[in-house]
């Protein structure tokens, strides 16, 4: 201890433990640096792809090719005859394609209705545009409250006409009991009204004891007349009670007639006189509740009519409401991404009807003489069926075997870039596919699809039986979104890539398209200018 005490005493020892110290924290914080800076960024960027399939081929001698329609159809067009010469790209033949045609240009008018929407998404709407939503929401609010009024107008005249027909029935009530049925009771205002006849024990009974019953509600339906007021509960509560007093008092005209039914020592006169009084008292008492009764069920009636109304008026403002808000807020990122997609569907839809209809016409793929004529105008051919062959005007072609998994992808006419392996790298050939082979070709077990492909040009250093690479051009897209391929990764059938958010890497899910030599095509999950990472 005393020992590194002294040591440290001396300037100098000090100085390099300091400098050693400092260096290492230098050190530590350029590693740290250098890590938090690993990180390659690739911009996400528009441009060309083009999808190509490699193979090898053998150059032979040439021969006749044979051409046919991709697709079955009525001969609508031929063009040449044998004999005649023909240029590459020539057209030699026509299907009937007017229905095609029509549904091309259908897609094609589709997808620009799609494109305006688009435009008028991105745009926002228009002033002219708000300001009819606005009126069609002041419309609708004005159309509301014409509803709610004609709604209380309406219903109004049904409640003014309740005090009427109540008093209407009360009167008809008092009349069947104390006029037309006072000549068959003495004492018949009194607490016990008697029969002014004979009756059986029972018929007697009833119809005294209910005229004392019917004369009570006559007293209580009075007073609740007097009592009556405008309030609706009121008129409606009394319709109801003034029902049930006339039920009674039609019950009592019941027994009363039961009773002159059943009489014994009445006159024929007095019978008869008596069964009119009570059948006409009966009558006036049915009219009355009918009356009440037909107004009861106008007045629900006309309730559910005004809430229909009502609710209707309320919900065409609500919606009037609610698009007005939306063309306000203007157009969300959703509903732009929506249209778009709506847009890349118009656009295969215009892709899958080109398609169709370039399989109607059939091309001459090389220059040369027409040798056969298989078919004429009118008649129906077949896929695939040849319907015209033509001698090469060069002297050779090249053949190569396709695998099944990339056959799909070429088509008659794709373009081919060609070396050869006797010529080296840099001398180029082009050419067109010529023919491709229906059949299979089975080769050490593995599938494989025959194509024949012709150079564009003569050539005197080309000799039949030499190596010739082919990279046949499948397809091509401009101004797509691009990536190099190895910043894609694939886990459980989906893609992503790696990009950085808050200073942290993080996955995003993406969709691939075309797959180029280095470049891979992005669909959806990536905008121009955005930045991914390279994964090391």
């Amino acid at each position: 201890m005393q020992k590194i005490k002294n040591i440290l005493k001396r300037p100098l020892y000090v100085i390099l433990i300091i400098v050693a110290i400092l260096a290492g924290w230098g050190a530590f914080a350029y590693w740290r640096g250098s890590q938090e800076t690993t990180n390659e960024l690739i911009e996400v960027v528009r441009g060309e792809i083009i999808q190509q399939v490699s193979v090898t081929g053998k150059v032979k001698p040439a021969d006749s090719v044979d051409l046919a329609f991709e697709r079955s159809g009525k001969v609508a067009v031929i063009s040449v005859k044998v004999g005649d010469m023909v240029t590459a790209g020539q057209r030699l033949a026509i299907l009937s394609n007017a229905d095609l045609a029509a549904q091309l240009a259908q897609a094609r008018a589709s997808l620009d209705k799609e494109i305006v929407k688009l435009a008028e998404l991105k745009s926002g709407t228009r002033p002219e545009e708000l300001q009819i939503a606005q009126t069609t929401v002041s419309n609708a609010a004005k159309t509301l409250r014409d509803v709610q009024a004609k709604a209380e107008t309406d219903l109004n005249n049904y409640y003014d006409d309740v005090k009427d027909i109540i008093n209407d029935a009360y009167i008809n009530a008092d009349d069947a009991v104390n006029k037309q049925t006072d000549e068959l009771f003495t004492n018949d205002n009194s607490a016990d009204p008697k029969l002014s006849f004979y009756s059986s024990s029972q018929a007697t009974s009833d119809a005294e004891w209910k005229r004392r019953l019917a004369e009570t509600e006559l007293e209580q339906f009075k007073q609740e007349l007097d009592a009556l007021t405008s309030d609706r509960a009121s008129l409606d509560l009394a319709l109801i009670k003034s029902t049930a007093r006339l039920d009674k008092i039609l019950d009592f005209l019941n027994s009363a007639a039961a009773a002159v039914n059943n009489s014994t020592g009445l006159s024929a006169t007095n019978l008869t006189n008596y069964k009119y009084y009570v059948n006409t008292g009966r009558t006036n008492v049915s009219t009355a509740l009918t009356a009440i009764s037909t107004q009861s069920q106008a007045i629900a009636t006309q309730k559910a009519t005004n809430q229909s109304n009502i609710s209707t008026a309320q919900n065409t403002l609500a919606a009037a409401r609610d698009q007005l808000s939306l063309k306000q807020a203007g157009s969300t990122a959703d509903a732009i991404a929506g249209q778009e997609a709506q847009i890349k569907y118009a656009q295969a839809n215009v892709q899958n009807y080109e398609a169709a209809l370039s399989k109607t016409v059939l091309f001459s793929p090389l220059n040369g003489i027409v040798t056969k004529k298989e078919t004429e105008i009118g008649e129906i051919v077949a896929a695939n069926a040849n319907v015209i062959s033509i001698l090469s005007a060069a002297k050779f072609e090249i053949e190569a075997n396709v695998s099944e998994n990339e056959i799909a992808k070429i088509n008659l006419g794709d373009p081919v870039v060609m070396t050869l392996d006797s010529l080296g790298p840099l001398e180029k050939f082009a050419g067109q596919i010529v023919a491709i082979d229906p059949a299979e070709t089975v080769v050490s077990g593995v599938i494989y699809y025959k194509i024949t492909s012709v150079f564009n040009a003569d050539d005197s250093r080309i000799k039949s039986g030499m190596t010739v690479n082919m990279d046949i051009q499948t397809d091509k897209k401009e101004d797509v979104l691009l990536l190099p391929y190895y910043v894609v990764k694939a886990r459980n059938g989906e893609k992503y890539v790696q990009i950085l958010v808050n200073g942290q890497t993080t996955e995003r899910i993406v969709k691939t398209g075309l797959e180029g030599e280095t470049m891979i095509e992005i669909t959806e999950g990536l905008a121009a200018g955005e930045k991914v990472v390279v994964v090391k």
